[in-house]
């Protein structure tokens, strides 16, 4: 899907109710929602490319993949949703088990974060709630990876 595919479904079909929102022209949403690859295209540069702008240029200044995809990850947990870095190929069997143990580890994080706090009081707060909830996304997103390399392994 391109950058405005992506913006015109979001949008669908309520580019006035979008612009209001936004407060700004209903040119600028309307253009957003068309492709704008060369001067022959009457689209414009929109939000999702400027995400995208930024990650590339985060990446290409040597920040880690994980830091430059933070707006993703912002969004997605904005929105309840899991963001998964899932692996381009498959090295066997290596690979497999280098997975298995960080699910494996992941899962023990989460557990650990859980025990300690209710090992302190037998409640959980608000920053001990931050951290299990961050420790179970990061186990879930894990074992996501772990299932996906186990798929592009099978021959």
């Amino acid at each position: 899907m391109k950058s405005h595919e992506a913006i015109q479904r979001s949008v669908n079909g309520k580019t006035v109710d979008h612009a209001k929102a936004l407060g700004i022209s209903l040119s600028s949403v309307t253009k957003w929602q068309e492709p704008s690859t060369d001067y022959t295209d009457s689209g414009s540069y929109n939000p999702l490319d400027r995400i995208e702008s930024i990650i590339e240029k985060s990446l290409s200044l040597g920040n880690s993949p994980e830091r430059a995809y933070s707006p993703i990850q912002y969004l997605t947990e904005r929105f309840g949703l899991i963001m998964l870095h899932l692996p381009k190929t498959c090295k066997g069997n290596v690979e497999i088990s280098r997975e298995l143990l960080a699910t494996i580890k992941e899962f023990g994080d989460l557990a650990k974060a859980a025990s300690e706090s209710l090992n302190n009081d037998g409640t959980i707060n608000k920053r001990e709630a931050e951290k299990i909830d961050k420790e179970a996304w990061d186990l879930i997103r894990q074992t996501a990876l772990f299932i996906q390399t186990i798929k592009e392994s099978v021959k």
